[in-house]
């Protein structure tokens, strides 16, 4: 299990215990400023958040770690009963261009020139330039919501080191030939009685396990829970 604690923005200052998040890209925003966050075994480098185009790059966010392993997360509301692994079947085949590091390392340095290009990472791009790594759905209105991760993830993203180590990352990718990629579903919690998978989402994970193997298919769970002075601990455990 990983924990970290945040500010809470405005709109989710409430009283109840857990947090009832309302927006699927706000997780996405805690893993990108917490890295760490997602419970994996050696250190991650997020590379990408699609916006559309779920048949080529299905997924919420897109990351590579220290030893080469490509990991794919899909980001659903328990809520709403929603399957995470569904668009992965679809996608899937070891041989893809998409799955490798040799793509990766043009499309990493090709968004992130796009992202850097600005003074700032959450101001509207002109609609002509809407490129970039981070959450950009809405005019990038949901991360503008975490005004205290903005600044973490902008110090992060504007170092060399950032840069430097996702390519050395990928150079492990490809060193290893470019390995079965990892699917992970990323479950937000904001109902402690709600199931984590839907029926249709656990037929789902066992046809992608058929395919990748079981190992190569993950579920975390992630939840935010209240604590004083509008603050909350960020909680992600593996299931």
């Amino acid at each position: 299990m990983s924990a970290e604690i945040v500010e809470l923005p405005d709109e989710y200052r409430g009283d109840t215990d857990m947090v009832a998040v309302r927006h699927e890209e706000d997780a996405l925003c805690w893993l990108w400023a917490y890295p760490s966050l997602l419970p994996w075994r050696a250190p991650i480098v997020w590379l990408y958040t699609p916006v559309v185009g779920k048949a080529r790059w299905p997924g919420d966010l897109w990351g590579v770690d220290r030893h080469g392993d490509l990991l794919i997360v899909e980001c659903k509301q328990c809520r709403r009963a929603d399957d995470p692994f569904k668009d992965f079947l679809a996608f899937h085949y070891d041989d893809r261009d998409e799955l490798k590091a040799a793509h990766w390392e043009r499309k990493f340095r090709k968004h992130l020139k796009a992202e850097l290009a600005f003074p700032d990472m959450i101001s509207e791009r002109p609609p002509n330039r809407t490129d970039g790594i981070l959450p950009r759905s809405n005019k990038r209105s949901h991360i503008r919501r975490w005004p205290a991760l903005v600044e973490q993830i902008e110090v992060r993203i504007r170092s060399t080191k950032y840069e430097t180590v996702a390519l050395s990352y990928l150079g492990e990718r490809a060193k290893a030939d470019n390995p079965r990629p990892y699917y992970v579903a990323l479950m937000i919690v904001s109902d402690a009685g709600r199931p984590l998978l839907s029926e249709g989402a656990i037929c789902s994970k066992v046809e992608l396990e058929r395919m990748v193997g079981t190992e190569h298919v993950v579920v975390v769970a992630i939840q935010a829970d209240r604590l004083p002075q509008n603050r909350a601990r960020i909680i992600a455990r593996r299931v």
